[in-house]
């Protein structure tokens, strides 16, 4: 009777973990506003199944090749691929969890795989915040990440499998699987040391050939499979050259209001805090601390490796970073905190184990602030700001963007604005918080010394101006701006 309601108990536990991450996979999947790279992503993807392989070859084809299938069915535009990153985000939870829970047990499992599921990871920290121009977590996006993440994990796990086991087969699917991430984005492509040292984990050093011929000749074989449609060599030859040209010279980014002409080494660390806050981020880091202090198994070693190579790489390596690059070493500090938490949850102390019990309880807090996020996502900014000129009577034929990234204006209005004041006459301005873009000087002073004869109001993170009284021209000259009376 005793194990029966145990077993009861441990089923509904998965089912309300599940709901809950399937809510926070799929509502209102379809409303958040497009980003610029996942704009990027589902125009080459569904490309792609139209026969041009020439969009976006500086990245890897395999997670696009999914979006554009994805568009194939559900019609071209985000929805499609982003319930494609969706499942992968679902995927990802449940391979944590039918991993850890061999090895660790059902409720660590559980922890971990609703750690992933349920706790924020926005790229940005205006993630919770309604009409935000980032959404509410980056994998509710068509990015490249949650292919790769799920293809990451799933090699790993296999990985750890083959040791386990001694079944060749699934070195070859870790390899497999791998070719699969790499392929999506080249990132993850440092696991495979990762998975190379499993044999010295399990000081079996001889399997390192067993590995290096099935898993390697597994992972070549998808990999040239996957490559083949946008051309081997010349694909693979263009992404090495831009990924070198890019990492060489770095790119202008914002951390906290200040600008920095590259990535410093610490900004993916500044990123992590930023998307997943403070609160959670110190409840995960005790429980990795507590992973490796407290009977420190092959398991978190593993996945310590993991982690460890992540960083090495993005700390060492690349002098590129993007508020979203933190979300790839994310499964490996879940996983490594669900088993911290476990530990301190089985002590002998009593004092240790309320301790335990009480992290895991205080992730419920970020879990509930991201379920009112994700209840309460919809459409921003550029996306609203069409409907907003028109219920105030204006044109949207021509309008002037300033302190705004085209590639995210041009999303919503590819033929119908520019960042020239010389290209009037216009219908509205429209400045964004973008610091690394400087406001042209003819917008600047036409707003300072216009302000009585122009309208202005907010749409979400939009500061838009329109004329009182008609239109606002430029002077066909050197772009200084004035109101033309018709």
């Amino acid at each position: 009777m005793h194990h029966h309601r145990i077993h009861v108990v441990r089923i509904a536990a998965l089912v309300a973990v599940g709901a809950a991450a399937v809510f926070v996979a799929f509502w209102r999947l379809g409303r958040a506003t497009v980003v610029n790279d996942e704009f990027v992503y589902v125009r080459a993807g569904w490309a792609y199944v139209h026969g041009d392989v020439s969009l976006n070859l500086e990245h890897p084809p395999f997670a696009k090749y999914l979006y554009g299938v994805a568009q194939l069915v559900a019609g071209q535009g985000v929805l499609g691929p982003r319930v494609v990153a969706a499942v992968a985000v679902l995927g990802t939870g449940a391979v944590l969890f039918v991993w850890l829970r061999r090895e660790t047990g059902f409720w660590t499992a559980l922890v971990a795989a609703g750690g992933w599921w349920l706790t924020p990871r926005g790229s940005g920290s205006a993630w919770a915040t309604t009409g935000s121009n980032i959404g509410a977590r980056i994998d509710r996006f068509a990015m490249l990440e949650p292919i790769m993440v799920f293809f990451a994990v799933a090699a790993l796990a296999a990985g750890w499998t083959w040791m386990r086991t001694g079944h060749r087969r699934w070195i070859a699917l870790a390899g497999a699987m791998l070719a699969l991430s790499v392929t999506s984005k080249v990132s993850t492509s440092v696991l495979v040391l990762a998975i190379a040292a499993l044999p010295l984990l399990f000081r079996r050093p001889r399997d390192l050939i067993v590995g290096a011929v099935f898993g390697g000749i597994a992972f070549v074989v998808v990999f040239v499979v996957v490559y083949l449609p946008v051309g081997l060599f010349t694909a693979i030859g263009y992404m090495l050259r831009f990924q070198g040209r890019q990492n060489q010279h770095g790119h202008p980014i914002t951390i906290g209001g200040t600008i920095w002409p590259e990535a410093p080494w610490w900004a993916n660390f500044a990123f992590l805090a930023q998307g997943t806050g403070w609160f959670l981020l110190t409840v995960l880091l005790i429980g990795v601390l507590a992973a490796l202090v407290l009977r420190p198994s092959r398991l978190v070693a593993f996945l310590a490796i993991a982690l460890g190579v992540f960083l090495v790489f993005y700390i060492l390596v690349a002098n590129v970073s993007l508020p979203y690059y933190y979300d790839a070493w994310m499964p490996f500090v879940i996983a490594l905190a669900a088993i911290g938490y476990g530990r301190l949850a089985a002590s002998r102390s009593p004092v240790v184990r309320v301790v335990g019990v009480t992290l895991v309880a205080a992730l419920l807090v970020p879990v509930a602030v991201l379920g009112k996020a994700v209840a309460t996502t919809r459409p921003s900014g550029i996306a609203l700001l069409d409907e907003a000129l028109t219920v105030r009577g204006e044109d949207t034929d021509n309008v002037l963007f300033a302190r705004f990234s085209a590639n995210t204006w041009r999303i919503y209005f590819p033929e119908r604005g520019t960042m020239k004041p010389q290209n009037g006459p216009f219908s509205a301005i429209v400045v964004g918080e973008d610091d690394r873009r400087t406001m042209p000087r003819q917008v600047r002073t036409f707003l300072s010394e216009s302000s009585g004869q122009l309208e202005h109001f907010r749409v979400d993170y939009l500061d838009v101006y329109i004329a009182k009284q008609g239109t606002i021209e430029d002077n066909n000259r050197d772009g200084t701006l004035l109101i033309e009376r018709g």
